[in-house]
């Protein structure tokens, strides 16, 4: 199908069910302003994993090996990006206005660069509530990305979904912020 068409098919059967907005690259200090929505060359110069020439970039923690083979690198070494994801309040529904953002998303898992990695989809809420309700939310919010990424055509194979709540917060001298609230991204490596 022709990319625009497949484009406008998604945003029209979508629509009632999805909205996001954007934050930003996991590297980023503070994301863009909420409705800003993150390119796919963005998402996709954010997910791709450096070359390092046969090397590993481990992390330590207490002088032991942070990263276990066939997992993700730790948080500070991955390629991953950050999406502000508006829901419906206390909910798992997208609003309408995601269309837009996951199209990019979409399209950035499908190109080249990117066509032969794994990726999480990791949910994050504020620190507001209760913290098992916002696990399990985070869980639903993740799980609602990835039916949309795998209706529009990415392999179900290649995308895993988890709730992490509010455990890494974004901003964690403001645990109550708006920005805790998001969808990460983040490449778990080649597929096998």
């Amino acid at each position: 199908m022709i990319p625009s068409i497949r484009k406008a098919l998604c945003a029209l059967l979508l629509a009632p069910l999805f909205t996001i907005g954007v934050t930003t690259v996991t590297t980023a200090a503070e994301p863009p302003a909420s409705g800003d929505v993150v390119s796919q060359s963005q998402i996709e110069a954010a997910l791709v994993k450096p070359k390092t020439r046969g090397l590993v970039i481990r992390a330590t923690t207490e002088g032991r090996d942070a990263q276990v083979p066939g997992q993700a690198q730790p948080q500070s070494q991955a390629a991953a990006v950050n999406l502000t994801i508006p829901f419906e309040y206390n909910s798992a529904e997208l609003r309408p206005e995601a269309v837009q953002q996951l199209i990019q998303l979409e399209a950035a898992l499908r190109a080249d660069s990117l066509q032969r990695f794994r990726f999480l989809v990791a949910g994050h809420t504020d620190a507001r509530g209760d913290p098992r309700y916002n696990r399990e939310l985070s869980q639903r919010r993740a799980e609602a990305v990835r039916r949309f990424l795998v209706a529009a055509g990415i392999s179900a194979e290649r995308l895993d979904a988890i709730g992490l709540g509010e455990d890494r917060l974004l901003l964690p001298q403001q645990p109550d912020d708006a920005r805790n609230r998001r969808v990460e991204i983040r490449n778990l490596g080649e597929m096998q």
